[in-house]
């Protein structure tokens, strides 16, 4: 997942917040990083249901 899915689906820090119970702070760490850590896409894709995907394609290659 990219970090564009991410906020088309959270739009903002308080509601991926609210929704996850994940820390804004985490979302808005995403966001100055330019992607999402695997293991977090992976909870992410399973706290959705599968509306956002894990994928290792919008991970840079050194954070593999």
């Amino acid at each position: 997942m990219t970090i564009e899915d991410l906020k088309i689906v959270y739009e903002n820090g308080n509601k991926f917040q609210l929704a996850t119970g994940m820390p804004h702070g985490t979302y808005h760490n995403w966001l100055r990083y330019g992607y999402i850590p695997i293991l977090s896409q992976i909870k992410l894709e399973k706290i959705t249901g599968g509306i956002l995907k894990a994928d290792l394609n919008h991970i840079p290659e050194d954070k593999k």
